[in-house]
């Protein structure tokens, strides 16, 4: 890292990957809104290392929704765990 605020922005993805886990298991916010923000953030964060803009918007863009689209998934596939392990009661 060449300076601190691409360090605070790397910070900020994490965060985000994690908000997108939590509220994508609870169901509590748009998975799409949250997902667009941790590419915003990963963007910014290619950008601050000094990368050029096309390719920070490509990284920004494609690893971002990587991360975003492997942690909704396994958000979604133990929530679904959950509610199945589930007893009925009746």
């Amino acid at each position: 890292m060449r300076n601190p605020i691409s360090l605070l922005f790397l910070i900020l993805f994490a965060v985000s990957v994690l908000v997108t886990y939590l509220t994508t298991r609870r169901t509590q916010h748009p998975v799409l809104i949250v997902a667009l923000v941790g590419g915003v953030l990963f963007l910014l964060y290619s950008l601050s290392v000094g990368n050029p803009f096309v390719q920070a918007l490509v990284l920004g863009l494609v690893l971002g929704a990587l991360f975003d689209a492997l942690c909704v998934t396994a958000a979604l596939f133990f929530r679904q765990i959950e509610n199945t392990d589930q007893p009925s009661v009746a």
